[in-house]
Order: structure tokens, then sequence, then C-alpha cells
């Protein structure tokens, strides 16, 4: 039960919190006069993601591989960040936007290469 508090429920809570902002008919941020400023937001969002969906694959088992694990990873928000998208574009007020999609999947990766390649190191050196 510790494990699903500690690793399991932040993921999930934060992936609950992203559908909820997805669900609001017109999100109002503060308005940043920063070109590009929503498609950060959209990188850090899921990077976000990221690395608590991995923090979560891997601790599901011990015997887990890393490999396995930065895959379950990258297709779950993959597959996370599409269904997102395409839920906004019900939602009147809302659009969905492809560059949303890319820039959710680009900051995802990144951070899961680095988790992966971090990981892998530190298996190694052991």
């Amino acid at each position: 039960m510790r494990n699903a508090i500690k690793y399991h429920i932040p993921a999930a809570a934060y992936a609950v919190l992203i559908i909820i902002l997805s669900s609001l008919p017109s999100l109002n941020p503060p308005q940043v006069n920063i070109a590009g400023i929503d498609k950060v937001a959209h990188f850090l969002e899921y990077a976000i993601l990221a690395v608590l969906v991995f923090r979560s694959f891997s601790h599901i088992s011990p015997r887990l591989q890393i490999r396995l694990t930065f895959v379950l990873s990258l297709l779950f928000v993959f597959v996370f960040a599409a269904l997102d998208e395409f839920y906004q574009s019900y939602i009147p007020g809302r659009q969905s936007d492809v560059y949303d999609m890319l820039f959710d999947v680009l900051g995802s990766s990144i951070i899961l290469f680095y988790l992966w390649y971090r990981r892998r190191a530190h298996s190694n050196e052991k």
C-alpha cells in the first residue's frame, strides 16, 4: 500500500489533473507576451507526467527491466497525449491542436530518454 501512495497515486492524480484542466471550457491562463509560451507549458506539463509515469511503472515489479519500463512509459504518455487532444476537440471553447500534442510528446520523450539513460548507466555501475 505504501508503494501505491508513494509511486502510483501521484501519477494517476496528475493525469486526472490534466483531464480536469482539459475539461475547462475556456482556460484563461495569465497573459504572458512570450512567443511560444503555450508550447513550453505543454512541454513541461508532459515532462512532469513522464517522470511520474516512469517512476510509477518502475515500481510495479522489481523484475521489470528498465527498457520495458521506458517503452511502457513512452507508450502510455503518447496515448494519453493523443486522447487528451482528441478529448479537447469535444469541449466547447477548446480546440485540438496537433502542435500541442507534438510538444506533449517532445517533453515526455526527452525526459524519458534522460531517465532511461541515467537508470541504465546507474545499473551498469553496480
